[in-house]
């Protein structure tokens, strides 16, 4: 098969690639997504013209294929692309000095006030040369897509903003590493580091399916770093964030790998525009290492089924599921393999929520009554079974249960789900 008869099979069918000899070629499937990104008719760059498939080696190659804009596009990836090559000098400010910010803003000598002059200011002009770089902005109609074992993305983010109807699958995307984080010395009772970049980030997107992908924090995890300003540097924010409005996505078949804030969905109490959207999907993930967030909601409504959380370590684990303000979280057919002592009502987190609803949970092999655990934990602190929504009502949820629930952590591990197109 030619090249050009290759891409314009792909082009045709829009699909996820299937791995023959090391070649990727296309997928016969056209089925559409399952979940909440199912309900939107998700098509990615389906139909793409000849002149709009795109085979991406590097940086510029991808930034050449971006340039296509709106237009249906297909861009397949061979490679894992470093996105910010140069390092921190690259684009450190010259008037930016780690040691004189830490000396200048010591909380012992400063207070609690926020940083302000000089050495803030080349801080943040810091951050912006560092985010032109480091942060892509995918367009609309696009698929994104692997085409060789381990290609995708690192040391950078994609920013899906105010865009619609994009397929993301098979890649890595790894270590969006914020050189310059802020320093918030309000924030907690003794201040924190935070960073800006997801590897992933939804805002105001709708239609969006991000399939078979691999999220972690590369070789530099936030564990590794030094403690400044009395508290250990984060230069990682999210690995998939789906906030500002965000709608109809689904999350399928992917793994996320030793991360602290994992997933956020919803960006606010007081965001009451959310109300109606944050429609969400999670479905045959795999958790692994994940302190907390996993996901955290606010307002939406967000279905979570058969998915794998799962440490090696009791430090590694903080709580699963996050019930916050006005969230409507439908758990079921989840499983979690924990250290002992890591008890089911540790699987959730009340932060302000008023409802979830959960069923068939096992915690290390054994049925689990999450809302029953969690109100004996927690007495006075119950949570309705309602969550106001179903999600039978709304799409086929049935395709997403497990045909085989005893087979469901083998089949998630080995990441053995079907590609569809």
């Amino acid at each position: 098969m030619t090249t050009t008869t290759r891409r314009h099979l792909l082009a045709l069918a829009g699909t996820a690639p299937l791995w023959l000899n090391g070649c990727a070629t296309p997928a016969a499937s056209t089925e559409m997504a399952l979940g909440w990104a199912g309900v939107g008719q998700t098509t990615g760059g389906a139909g793409a013209r000849l002149e709009h498939v795109f085979d991406v080696h590097d940086r510029a190659g991808l930034d050449a294929a971006l340039r296509a804009g709106d237009a249906p596009k297909i861009i397949r990836v061979h490679k894992l692309i470093d996105l910010c090559p140069g390092g921190v000098d690259a684009y450190r400010d010259p008037a930016f000095d780690f040691d004189a910010f830490d000396r200048t803003y010591d909380p012992a000598t400063w207070g609690r006030d926020d940083p302000k002059g000089p050495l803030e200011e080349a801080r943040k002009r810091s951050a912006r040369r560092h985010a032109e770089v480091a942060i892509v902005r995918l367009p609309s109609n696009t698929t994104l897509i692997g085409a060789a074992p381990g290609a995708g993305f690192e040391r950078g983010g994609f920013m899906l903003e105010k865009v619609s109807n994009i397929v993301i699958r098979d890649l890595r995307f790894s270590d969006a590493y914020d050189y310059f984080p802020e320093w918030q010395p309000r924030d907690n009772e003794h201040g924190e580091w935070n960073s800006e970049y997801d590897n992933v980030s939804l805002r105001n997107a709708e239609r969006i399916w991000v399939d078979h992908c691999h999220f972690d924090d590369g070789k530099r995890p936030d564990k590794l770093e030094p403690v400044r300003l009395g508290q250990r540097v984060q230069h990682h924010d999210g690995l998939l964030d789906i906030t500002n409005g965000s709608d109809l996505v689904t999350v399928s078949w992917c793994r996320f790998q030793a991360h602290d804030k994992t997933m956020l969905i919803g960006s606010g109490d007081g965001k009451v525009s959310d109300e109606s959207r944050l429609r969400v999907t999670l479905h045959h993930n795999h958790f692994h290492g994940c302190k907390e967030r996993t996901p955290r909601v606010r307002y939406g409504r967000v279905h979570v089924v058969a998915n794998l959380f799962s440490a090696d370590r009791a430090e590694d684990f903080g709580y699963s599921l996050g019930v916050g303000f006005r969230s409507r979280l439908f758990s079921e057919h989840n499983r979690w393999e924990l250290p002992a002592g890591i008890t089911p009502d540790r699987l959730i987190r009340r932060l302000k929520g008023s409802a979830f609803s959960d069923r068939d949970s096992r915690l290390n092999g054994r049925p689990v009554d999450i809302l029953a655990a969690w109100a004996a934990a927690h007495p006075g602190e119950a949570l309705a079974a309602d969550v106001g929504w179903w999600p039978d009502e709304s799409y086929d949820a049935a395709t997403l249960r497990p045909a085989r629930p005893d087979q469901l952590v083998e089949q998630i591990r080995s990441g053995a789900g079907p590609r569809r197109g």
